[in-house]
């Protein structure tokens, strides 16, 4: 089955049906007058998220997969006999240079590197693990389901992370900071900006939603902190200031 026919048909679901998923993580909060604005927070990777985001991922694979077996093959083209597992077996043991489309090997990859690099970034990792995650899911794809129609392909696992690495951080994240960062209400194409640069966060949030998960990332003031009991400023005999602290709440329900 040629590679290109192999894009999942739930990933591009998600990105037609569900611009209106993506929000505006960070907001602007005004400071009190006389106070002085609080330093970023240390923000620590959000390790359930993510480990959720790859499960889903692979069970992305799983379930097209279990489409196009469940479907006639006089409308997939999908050679279930072809697509077994010692076929899958033979091409993991047999990488090889492919020969698909420049638009596949170099605009479609590429694009994917980026949004899951974005995905990594999203969940609070640095600029090298969202490298390194990227890589763990092209891998991920090129050894899994993938595998079961031609072999794995050299360029494909050196490319799409290296690739997708440039383009989700000189070109997604600007563009997603500057509309994370307006004001007011997000218009239609800014949040479809949002869903093109993180189609896997978009098509997890639906997910989310169809098994009762809730998530909710915000930050802001969480109110003034009282001085420590003891602690003095630099004059003698003032205490240190009242003085308001930011932090990152993670909230789960299921």
């Amino acid at each position: 089955m040629p590679r290109s026919r192999f894009v999942p048909a739930v990933l591009t679901l998600g990105l037609a049906l569900a611009p209106w998923l993506a929000a505006p993580v960070l907001g602007a909060h005004p400071e009190p007058e006389g106070v002085a604005p609080p330093e970023p927070p240390l923000i620590t990777p959000d390790w359930e998220g993510l480990k959720r985001d790859t499960w889903y991922f692979i069970g992305y694979q799983a379930a097209t997969v279990a489409v196009l077996y469940a479907l006639p093959e006089s409308q997939t083209n999908f050679d279930r006999e072809d697509a077994s597992l010692g076929k899958w077996r033979d091409n993991v043991t047999n990488p090889e240079w492919d020969k698909d489309d420049y638009f596949v090997n170099y605009v479609l990859h590429p694009y994917w590197g980026a949004a899951y690099y974005i995905r990594g970034r999203e969940r609070g990792l640095s600029r090298w693990q969202s490298l390194g995650y990227s890589t763990l899911l092209s891998v991920i794809y090129e050894f899994g389901a993938e595998a079961l129609f031609e072999p794995v392909s050299y360029q494909d696992l050196v490319i799409t992370p290296l690739a997708g690495w440039l383009i989700g951080e000189y070109v997604f994240s600007p563009m997603r900071e500057s509309i994370k960062a307006k004001e007011g209400e997000l218009d239609f194409l800014d949040k479809t900006a949002l869903v093109i640069t993180d189609p896997l966060g978009t098509l997890n949030g639906l997910t989310d939603k169809l098994f009762g998960v809730q998530t909710q990332v915000a930050l802001a003031p969480i109110g003034p902190m009282a001085p420590q009991r003891g602690a003095w400023a630099g004059g003698e005999g003032q205490r240190n200031p009242r003085r308001m602290a930011w932090g990152v709440r993670l909230q789960v329900r299921w």
